[in-house]
């Protein structure tokens, strides 16, 4: 929408966005954190005179981002009102298990890993924490926080940036945990080792194995739902879908590739038995293909001509296959091949 609109202040007409969410359930704690990662096209595609898709980038600035915040906890907490969620705009939060529909103790599991907690809400042990620093809210260029919902808006891949979008589209889409930040130690206990260490100076998280269980139990997504999704002209049925994301594609000219043909008959054999049949006994000059000759009649003619004796064998029907012990060939609808073998 706010694409949209500052486009539409710049007298453009019928602007189309484009963005992709991927949904991630997980924190660096293996922890139950749901958040948004998203991918926006900086700016909007429109049609000019000649029906050919135009690119006009839109960069938004500190100020327009505190306001989207702002409107994105105004529509949210609406939406959640409405259906039942949330009792006012205050957020007075209704019971888990009765918002989600869910038994109670799969909601009590979320919700200790939402706060990340273990058993009976106590803190995990953790593993080089030095002192308790005061909280403070995550500021910076083109990011904001209000009320609990935060934006971070300043990452920006740069046209042509191939490599660095697919590395970013790598983190975004990433999952929850990695086996070698996983680590069991002498009294059974699991260790996980935190892909940065917090301001407090933890670099580690131990739970049992029944703790660790129920991290991984809240972070099983609900069934029937898309993690990944695309909005504006990277959607499935969007009509200028093809057109758009084929600009993004940079033009590589076709390498010719060299054809590769079979290994030579006669060079297979030179290999094998070491006689050279690419050249005349007599004058020494390479052979060259004339023809191929299949007639009986043509070829003993021209054999009778050069005055080379030849001997001819007639062709054989193959053989049967051979008979096992104890099998008559005329018993053939009675033939047992289990028996045979």
């Amino acid at each position: 929408s706010f694409y949209k609109q500052r486009s539409k202040n710049l007298g453009i007409k019928n602007p189309q966005v484009g963005s992709l969410v991927v949904i991630q359930r997980f924190g660096g704690a293996l922890n139950l954190n749901v958040h948004f990662h998203s991918l926006f096209m900086d700016g909007v595609f429109y049609e000019d005179e000649n029906q050919k898709q135009i690119f006009k980038a839109i960069v938004p600035s500190d100020e327009e981002v505190k306001c989207l915040v702002h409107k994105i906890k105004i529509r949210i907490n609406r939406s959640l009102q409405k259906k039942g969620f949330l009792d006012t705009l205050l957020i007075e939060e209704t019971p888990l298990e009765s918002a989600l529909d869910e038994s109670p103790q799969l909601a009590l599991i979320k919700s200790e890993s939402i706060q990340n907690r273990v058993d009976m809400f106590q803190r995990p042990v953790a593993i080089g924490k030095v002192w308790n620093p005061p909280f403070e809210e995550f500021s910076g260029s083109r990011c904001a926080v209000s009320d609990g919902y935060s934006l971070h808006a300043n990452v920006k891949i740069q046209k042509g940036k191939r490599e660095s979008l697919e590395r970013l589209c790598r983190y975004i889409a990433r999952g929850p945990i990695a086996k070698e930040r996983v680590s069991l130690t002498e009294s059974g206990i699991l260790r996980l080792q935190l892909k940065k260490a917090y301001t407090d100076g933890t670099t580690h998280f131990d739970f049992t194995p029944q703790q660790f269980i129920k991290r991984l139990i809240a972070l099983i997504p609900p069934p029937r739902q898309n993690f990944i999704r695309y909005f504006g002209v990277f959607g499935a049925r969007h009509k200028n879908r093809r057109t758009i994301t084929a600009l993004a594609r940079p033009k590589q000219e076709k390498p010719k590739k060299k054809i590769q043909y079979r290994t030579p008959w006669a060079e297979l054999l030179k290999r094998v038995f070491q006689y050279e049949v690419n050249y005349c006994d007599h004058c020494g000059t390479k052979l060259t293909l004339v023809a191929c000759i299949t007639s009986p009649l043509v070829y003993r003619k021209i054999l009778k001509h050069l005055k080379i004796e030849t001997v001819e064998y007639e062709a054989k029907i193959p053989r049967a296959p051979p008979i096992n012990d104890g099998f008559e060939s005329d018993d053939i609808e009675y033939f047992d091949q289990a028996q045979a073998w």
